[in-house]
């Protein structure tokens, strides 16, 4: 063969196994993709590991300001836990003991997970699957005490640091008070919203607050309706006005400060309740509507609202059987509640009508029904 024709045909095969221009720039493009990725996940890794770094010391820190203050924060974990989508923190055995003006507060935990989304640093998600006991102890060794199991719950902040929604999920909760009247549900579920800055008048929120409560047993000589278990009870409201709120201190604890001056301070200057809504079933009678609440001179409940019921006239037969509805008053109680009721879509009697209370007096319509027991507040 002419070396000219072998020449030409090694240049050929050389040109043949060269990339063609496409190609190369096809496997420029997926190395630097490539090299972006791992910068990319590079750069996210060191950030999750900064932001572990600080959570650690942020949470170490105040442990350790808390006991330097007196107050115990005690609980085993092993730092953040969790990449690359979570930042984690598995607390065990958790136990808090907070001294405030007038009291204390404990709380003795099970085992504990906090969970954060890397990209929203601004809202913690808890979880528990063991039982959970916290007291509130006040003066004179008075206790407030609720126990609960496997409590869920999430917490957000507003940019300021301050605390903007709380949201809680308790099973089996069991609230004893005072006196040691125990009230237990089946489930509890609790929401509070808060200003991102505190209310100066009566005219701007303080909180609002959600609950929503399943079959709560009455204490043993209790009773609302009747003393049967309420099967459902919801509320969702707003409380108006300044509220002194009481911080946890390191100081050793001053006098006792009762609820029933802050309560007076936030009456006189017109704080009020709104009711958004509420739901009670018990019994026959079930409930919802909305009020209004506030506090009298003697610090006793005073509000209006509106109410749909069905029911009534069933319940106000239980009222008047157990003496709870003067004689005097049955036959104006008994005409006011048929006069209001009218067959709903269900086929059951409904009413809507007004339903105040004043000096204790509890009434629907022009129909006073019964008085409540006066509240005696810490």
């Amino acid at each position: 063969m002419p070396v000219a024709m072998r020449r030409t045909i090694t240049i050929a095969a050389a040109m043949h196994n060269e990339p063609t221009q496409p190609a190369r720039r096809r496997r420029r493009l997926l190395v630097g993709a490539l090299l972006g990725l791992c910068a990319a996940f590079g750069t996210y890794a060191a950030y999750w590991h900064y932001v572990a770094g600080e959570l650690v010391a942020g949470i170490e820190s105040w442990a350790a300001d808390q006991r330097a203050m007196g107050n115990q924060a005690d609980f085993t974990w092993d730092g953040i836990g969790g990449f690359p989508f979570a930042f984690r923190a598995d607390f065990a055995a958790p136990h808090l003991r907070l001294r405030l003006p007038g009291g204390e507060l404990v709380w003795q935990g099970s085992d504990l997970r906090a969970e954060m989304a890397p990209w929203n640093l601004r809202r913690v998600r808890v979880s528990s699957a063991g039982a959970h006991d916290l007291r509130l102890l006040g003066p004179q060794d008075a206790a407030w005490h609720l126990t609960a199991t496997a409590p869920r719950g999430e917490a957000t902040f507003h940019g300021n640091g301050a605390l903007d929604t709380l949201r809680a999920e308790l099973q089996q909760p069991r609230a004893e008070l005072p006196d040691g009247r125990a009230i237990p549900a089946d489930a509890a579920s609790f929401g509070l919203a808060l200003p991102e800055t505190a209310p100066i008048d009566y005219s701007q929120p303080f909180a609002n607050l959600s609950i929503d409560l399943d079959r709560v047993v009455l204490p043993a000589g209790t009773r609302l309706l009747t003393a049967d278990p309420v099967e459902d009870a919801q509320l969702g409201a707003t409380i108006m006005g300044p509220v002194a709120v009481l911080a946890a201190s390191g100081q050793p604890p001053g006098p006792a400060l009762g609820l029933s001056p802050i309560l007076a301070a936030w009456r006189d200057a017109g704080g009020d309740v709104e009711v958004k809504s509420f739901r009670f079933v018990q019994g026959p009678l079930s409930a919802a509507g909305e009020a209004t609440l506030a506090l009298d001179g003697d610090l006793q409940l005073l509000g209006a609202g509106t109410v749909t019921t069905t029911g009534l006239s069933d319940a106000v037969e239980i009222l008047l059987a157990d003496g709870l509805i003067p004689a005097e008053r049955a036959l104006l109680a008994r005409t006011t509640a048929k006069a209001l009721e009218s067959l709903g879509a269900d086929g059951r009697k409904q009413a809507k009508f007004a339903l105040s209370v004043q000096n204790r007096i509890v009434s629907f319509g022009p129909a006073p029904l019964f008085a409540l027991p006066p509240i005696a507040w810490p």
